[in-house]
């Protein structure tokens, strides 16, 4: 029982945790090898990661290094082999380093720590793999910072918009990872996006939203996404569909699922029509002429799709056909918005 204990305090706990003393049952060396302190990788990580003498004697001869580096105006990634690893790699990886620079250290089961910031700046995976010990292999160092320094000098960018671009470098370096680091950078993307956001991009704001509900970056709160959202919809109409559909379905696509709330809905979506949404002015179509979100209203719809039609012809044209099939006959003397009808 004793074992089994010892192995879920050390699955749970973090490295964080452990360095302010908030763990027991720390792990001595091995007596009969003290430079490999466990087989067990949590156990082993905690002390490799404040023990510089631990950390030379568990680096593989030949390390693999992937690193961003800056390609003209873009990121791109370079891998090569290296006999001898900078000890300055590992100062991260001390707890009090990592606490200075506002950095988590996470162990990442069965074999990576990752070490990252909250604010897309920082991303660095070490990769052990296990021999007669646990050796350090692969180091990933994904950060954008650099890159972003040397684009960013012959351009001159709004508030925001070197956020936005670094969660964009982000989400698409994702494919030249593995599955394992890619989680990591889609976070990073959603921490990039959130802080552009923060200085008052509204692209920034829809991207972070988009990302969060597309289940790749972690799921932020409704409410939060929610505020992203209203404050996207401020300067891109478009946004406001996203949100329409948001109060709706709460990013639980289900077509069966009644519409949560129908009333923010329709005040979205007649907001975003107002501000020249031609996708929202043929939702409305679709909603009148359903009467899922908003009673059927034919007419209404009717209306809707001849608006759409005056911007994107073949699109509203299908719309004015289909309900003209039914029998549904234009009247000029209604509007698809209502006046006053939308905030």
């Amino acid at each position: 029982m004793t074992t089994n204990k010892n192995a879920r305090q050390f699955r749970w706990c973090s490295i964080a945790l452990l360095t302010l003393g908030m763990c027991s049952g720390a792990v001595a060396s091995s007596p009969s090898d003290p430079q490999c302190p466990s087989g067990n990788f949590a156990e082993f990580a905690q002390v490799f990661s404040s023990q510089p003498e631990i950390q030379k004697a568990s680096i593989a001869s030949s390390v693999q290094e992937l690193r961003v580096v800056a390609d003209g105006d873009k990121p791109k990634v370079v891998q090569r082999n290296i006999k001898a690893l900078d000890a300055t790699e590992l100062n991260v990886l001390v707890p009090e380093n990592a606490a200075a620079s506002s950095l988590t250290i996470k162990v990442d089961l069965p074999n990576k720590l990752i070490v990252r910031d909250q604010a897309g700046k920082f991303l660095k995976v070490f990769v052990f793999k296990h021999g007669d010990c646990w050796v350090l292999d692969r180091v990933e160092d994904w950060s954008l910072e650099n890159v972003s320094d040397v684009v960013s000098r012959t351009e001159k960018l709004l508030p925001g918009q070197r956020e936005l671009r670094k969660g964009a470098w982000f989400d698409r370096l994702a494919n030249h990872a593995s599955p394992e680091s890619g989680v990591y950078l889609y976070a990073a993307a959603l921490d990039s996006y959130l802080a552009g956001a923060q200085e008052g991009s509204p692209q920034a704001a829809l991207a972070a939203a988009g990302i969060s509900l597309s289940g790749q970056a972690p799921r932020l709160d409704n409410s939060k996404i929610v505020d992203l959202l209203i404050a996207a919809s401020k300067s891109i109409p478009d946004a406001g569909v996203t949100l329409a559909n948001f109060y709706c379905d709460e990013g639980e696509y289900d077509d069966k699922q009644v519409c949560i709330n129908p009333q923010l809905s329709m005040a979205a979506l007649e907001s975003a029509a107002s501000r020249g949404s031609v996708d929202a002015l043929s939702q409305l179509g679709e909603v009148y002429e359903v009467g899922t979100v908003a009673p059927a209203d034919l007419p209404r719809a009717m209306a809707c799709y001849q608006e759409v039609q005056k911007k994107d012809p073949e699109s509203g044209t299908r719309g004015v056909d289909h309900l003209a099939a039914q029998g549904v006959v234009a009247d000029n003397s209604i509007q698809c918005l209502k006046a006053g009808s939308f905030r």
